[in-house]
């Protein structure tokens, strides 16, 4: 297998937005590939209305990137949306003949290829695998007439038969309900842990928020663990739970530290982690990390909120950790006055665990809230 897969991404943006603009906005697609392990080597911008409804793409633009697969020998092309099957399928037979393995995914796939790299339990795992095959379904659907649908059945058989689209779906639903009865065992076992914490009365802090905020960072500022911290997207996928004593006199808490959130995830994705974000929705107290030097903050501040909201958590107490609060420019630092009234009803604070900065003041308003 190869070490670094060679990639090209690929976004349709609105006529009207500048090309400057186009390539901010694929800055977190980059981060996405070079947290799979891809090298990134073309970026295809097309500005369009709407993406072509065969292909994604138009012709034109399709030619140049098979001309980049045939010179820079690319193995994947990623495109910046979630796209139907057959489009994804026009583009890879457009591209056979000069790559007959060439892999097109979209963004979804390229996120489920990451939570491959990164899952370690058996839980996070299954959680994956419900996902893929919940993507891939409606792939099967897509493609029915283009792959799968010839007929099944024959002399001797009952009625017409069935297609193989329509025996692969059955199968496919089979498979899915199999897994899902898995994961409700996981599930359940979690639940009971919550149970018996909060029968010892024991309080417990859940850590939220966009992926590569500093929740880890933080973790390990309040439980006091080693917890490793990467530079990188989804690097915690399997939710960490330690204990916490915040002062000599303070009560015993459990922290844990979950998933990061991200833009553009489908329900079914969201849904399917609902197992490990458990300790979230049961949480006494939200930490909701965002990194305040981020120039894409409030975006995904909102991001956060809304995924709380579709998970159940949006009514638990939280309180904004801003972090990364030195790395704020001077000529921003208006904004910390800003932020504090845009966002009062979450008693926000502004932190920075490297330099020491209100980490004990976080540590007080927790014990405040939870008492």
């Amino acid at each position: 297998m190869q070490s670094s897969h060679r990639i090209i991404l690929v976004d349709v943006v609105d006529p009207h937005v500048p090309l400057k603009q186009a390539e901010e906005e694929l800055a977190e697609l980059r981060a996405l590939v070079k947290t799979f392990g891809g090298i990134d080597t073309m970026h295809v911008f097309q500005h369009r209305s709407k993406p072509s409804k065969d292909s994604f793409i138009g012709s034109g633009k399709l030619q140049e990137i098979y001309q980049t697969v045939h010179d820079e020998k690319v193995d994947i092309v990623i495109l910046n949306a979630i796209v139907k099957p057959t489009q994804l399928f026009h583009i890879m037979k457009s591209l056979w003949p000069v790559n007959p393995d060439i892999e097109v995914w979209d963004r979804i796939d390229l996120i489920l290829h990451i939570f491959e790299k990164h899952a370690t339990s058996a839980e996070s795992k299954l959680q994956i695998e419900i996902a893929r095959m919940s993507h891939m379904g409606p792939r099967i659907s897509g493609l029915g007439g283009t792959l799968f649908s010839r007929q099944t059945g024959g002399v001797g058989g009952r009625g017409q038969g069935e297609t193989n689209t329509e025996l692969m779906k059955r199968h496919w639903r089979g498979l899915i309900k199999k897994k899902q009865e898995e994961l409700k065992k996981h599930a359940s076992y979690r639940l009971l842990q919550l149970e018996r914490r909060k029968e010892k009365g024991i309080k417990h802090i859940a850590l939220v928020g966009y992926t590569n905020a500093g929740k880890t960072t933080l973790f390990n500022a309040l439980t006091g663990k080693q917890k490793i911290m990467k530079d990188a997207l989804f690097v915690t996928l399997d939710t960490t739970i330690g204990k916490a004593q915040l002062s000599r006199t303070g009560p015993l808490l459990t922290v844990s530290d979950t998933i990061g959130f991200i833009q553009q995830l489908p329900p079914s994705l969201i849904e399917t982690f609902k197992s490990t974000l458990m300790e979230a929705i049961h949480a006494d107290l939200i930490l909701h990390v965002a990194d305040v030097s981020d120039d894409k903050r409030d975006m995904k501040i909102e991001v956060v909120q809304s995924i709380l909201s579709d998970i159940g958590a949006k009514d638990i107490p939280q309180i904004i950790v801003f972090t990364k609060a030195d790395l704020l420019p001077e000529e921003r630092w208006g904004e910390f006055a800003q932020l504090k009234a845009r966002y009062a009803q979450f008693s926000p604070l502004f932190l920075s665990t490297t330099e020491k900065i209100n980490v004990d003041a976080l540590k007080r308003r927790i014990e405040e809230r939870v008492r």
